[in-house]
């Protein structure tokens, strides 16, 4: 009874909407998932020469067109003290096979350095990219019977394709529809 239910709604939807089922994914969503993990302090190299590293404030930004990680970095060793402010895109990918949506920084890769020189490099999806995976939009039915005053009619769902858009605060994830 639920699986029908929850068919005709996903149904409805994709008519009122145009032929489109859609997942958003808020700013603030992903923000809290953030917090929860929280900042991190990371030592690296050989002990008794170890430089220390701290991710800070991580967060995101969903803007018109674009989606962007934000976060500061530190690094400390010795007399060295580096930091910087990271902005790194978002790419979005939704894998119709097993309808996921994956939310990955580009060239997650921060190098440290000063005057050319590189004092090292962390990588950034190894703290983030598990988390930034959410439910796609695809329904679990493919097909839908209903009861008709002509009699029992069965509606094929074709998904033509998948759509990303990025908007004020939301990611949204589209699939394009047709009933046959």
């Amino acid at each position: 009874m639920s699986k029908h239910f929850l068919f005709i709604f996903y149904l409805s939807i994709s008519i009122i909407s145009g032929s489109e089922i859609s997942i958003s994914i808020s700013e603030n969503l992903v923000n809290d998932y953030l917090k929860i993990i929280g900042d991190h302090e990371i030592p690296k190299g050989p002990k008794g020469d170890q430089a220390i590293w701290s991710i800070k404030n991580p967060r995101v930004n969903f803007e018109y067109g674009s989606a962007d990680f934000l976060t500061t970095i530190i690094y400390r060793k010795g007399k060295t003290n580096i930091k910087k402010s990271i902005k790194k895109k978002i790419f979005v990918e939704y894998i119709f096979d097993n309808n996921q949506v994956s939310l990955r920084i580009e060239d997650p890769i921060v190098k440290m350095e000063r005057k050319g020189k590189i004092y090292g490099k962390i990588d950034l999806s190894t703290f983030y990219q598990s988390g930034l995976k959410f439910h796609g939009p695809k329904p679990k039915e493919k097909t839908l019977k209903l009861k008709t005053s002509k009699g029992r009619i069965k509606v094929n769902m074709n998904i033509k394709n998948s759509i990303i858009y990025f908007e004020k605060n939301v990611v949204r994830v589209a699939l394009d529809l047709e009933y046959k």
